[in-house]
Order: structure tokens, then C-alpha cells, then sequence
């Protein structure tokens, strides 16, 4: 597979990545065509404690020693979307949902450390409602992978006969859940989140702008509602090293009561998210001890 290699040594621009996005708004799947392995590379950096305390006051999350699993997503975002404007993509950034993600916090990361980020992508593929690709971002400390995420992206349409080998990843609806926290979900610091997220899509912050796509006004970053789902689990969930999955499956709507449901399964804390006037849950999602899943494997052993 061909090799493209973008160096960053400082956050790419957002307006710069909207107008390649644009530019490549035409951009269609061809099953002839190879898809390049695009790496986005930032070289080292420290983090701005500033940015730190937003994300923590947005999210309504306790200020910790080390960093909350889901706010190395707001670093690794902009190199992510460098690579998804790119025309060698077989689809438009406009037109992809982002239905899956994966993230694993190896141990505990300082606000202080020196950190590098490289992110890529995989080849795209044929499934039965459409298209996947896989996009995986990873952050070191000097040479140790210390978090990664792994963000798959849908594109909806007929593109051809899915693999036979092909299996859904899924989760379903806790059966019989207890219930963790409710609350309503204001439509404050929505542009600020944007800005301190990375994620400036209009549907985040203008309910005039979602109308006009179909939703019922501005959703919330999902990042945003992630960290605050995992925030109240119970203390003992947040033990690192630790691996969160969770799939999007609805818009969580602003100015709006949410339902946070929560239960314990082994090593690992299910929790679903519900939104007012949706029977379905919005985010379904599992937050595992890995230490609590490697010792009951040695046991079994």
C-alpha cells in the first residue's frame, strides 16, 4: 500500500482543512482504486494547560493529576480531519457518520509530558448498508504508545457485495439498568467546545443550520457527552489501564433531559444514554478494567 506521509509541528488549520474538504467534496468510492495510507504526523509538543481546564469545566468533569480518558481525542481530531479532506479519500468528509470508537489509555498520562501523535487510516470496505473505513489515532510518550483511538466512519449507500467474512461490531441495550444520573443538557459553550474539541461543525452550535440537515436543532460533540457518561460512572470504572467502546446510534439534542444508565458486567461498566423522546438509546458504550480482564483470563487459564 502506498505511502503518504503530512509533518506537523504545530496544529494544522482548521479554516485550511475546511477549504481542502470542500474542494474534495466530489470525491467518490472506485473498487479499482487503492487507497493511499495517509499518516498524519505532529511532532513533539506539551499541552496547553489552558486548553486542559475547558475540557474539564465544559464536560462538567473533576480536574484530575492525569488526563481523563477522552481528552486526548480534542489533540488528535485536526490530524484525523487532515487526512479525511484529502482527495485520495473515497468519500466527502460532508457525507460520514462516525458510528464506532475504540480507545485504550495504556497508563496514566501527566498534563506535563512531552507527547507525539500519528494518525492514519485503513483501506475502505464493502459492508451491507454501505461503506467503513477505519481511522487510528495514536499518541506517544517518546516511544511508548501510552493512548490510541480507533474512529469508524460510515458512509451510507450501495457500493457493491460486502465481504462474506464481514462481522457488525456491536452492543446491545442493557436489558435491565439501573439508572446513574439524569440531567439536562443546556446549549451553553456549544462554539467553545468546537473550538476547544476541534469538531466546528455547524450542527454542533446552530439549531438553524441542523434544521436544514433533518435534526431538530444542534446536537452535542459526542466527545462531550462521552466524557460526561464516563465521568459518572462508578469511581472504581475509571482504573487505568483501561478501554472504552461506544457506538453512536442517535442525536443527543440539546436543551434536553438525559438519562444515563449503568451496569456492572464483570471487568467491565455497560452504560447506555438516553435523550428525551427517543425510547432508543442514543450512545451505547462499555468502559473495561484491563487489569480486572487480564487477571480473570489468567484465572482461567
Amino acid at each position: 500500500m502506498e505511502k503518504v506521509i503530512l509533518n506537523f509541528n504545530k496544529k494544522p488549520s482548521d479554516a485550511l482543512t475546511l477549504l481542502q474538504a470542500f474542494k474534495s467534496r466530489n470525491s467518490r468510492f472506485n473498487p479499482d482504486q487503492t487507497i493511499p495510507e495517509i499518516h498524519s504526523i505532529r511532532s513533539e509538543f506539551r499541552i496547553n494547560p489552558t486548553h486542559i481546564k475547558s475540557f474539564t469545566a465544559i464536560c462538567g468533569i473533576e480536574p484530575t493529576r492525569h488526563l481523563h480518558i477522552l481528552y486526548p481525542f480534542t489533540l488528535v481530531y485536526p490530524y484525523l480531519m487532515r487526512i479525511l479532506c484529502r482527495k485520495e479519500m473515497p468519500f466527502s468528509q460532508f457525507k460520514i457518520l462516525n458510528t464506532r470508537n475504540q480507545i485504550i489509555m495504556f497508563r496514566p498520562i501527566r498534563p506535563d509530558e512531552k507527547l507525539q501523535i500519528d494518525c492514519y487510516n485503513s483501506t475502505a470496505r464493502i459492508i451491507p448498508k454501505g461503506l467503513e473505513c477505519d481511522f487510528k489515532a495514536e499518541i506517544y510518550a517518546g516511544t511508548e504508545k501510552v493512548w490510541e483511538n480507533t474512529v469508524t466512519y460510515f458512509v451510507p449507500g450501495k457500493f457493491g457485495d460486502s465481504a462474506p467474512s464481514y462481522t457488525q461490531h456491536r452492543l446491545e441495550p442493557i436489558a435491565n439498568p439501573s439508572i446513574t444520573k439524569e440531567w439536562f443538557l443546556e446549549a451553553k459553550n456549544r462554539f467553545k467546545f468546537g473550538r476547544v474539541s476541534g469538531d466546528t461543525n455547524g450542527i454542533h452550535y446552530s439549531s438553524f443550520y441542523a434544521r436544514m440537515l433533518g435534526f431538530k436543532r444542534d446536537i452535542a460533540q459526542p466527545i462531550r457527552i462521552i466524557a460526561a457518561c464516563v465521568s459518572n460512572l462508578p469511581e472504581q470504572a475509571a482504573d487505568v489501564p483501561a478501554e472504552l467502546d461506544f457506538f453512536l446510534k442517535g442525536p443527543v439534542y440539546y436543551e434536553n433531559m438525559l438519562t444515563l444508565k449503568n451496569q456492572k458486567t464483570g471487568h467491565a461498566d455497560r452504560f447506555d444514554l438516553y435523550c428525551a423522546g427517543n425510547e432508543k438509546p442514543c450512545v451505547i458504550g462499555r468502559l473495561i478494567n484491563i487489569n480486572e480482564r487480564r487477571h480473570s483470563d489468567e484465572i482461567a487459564c
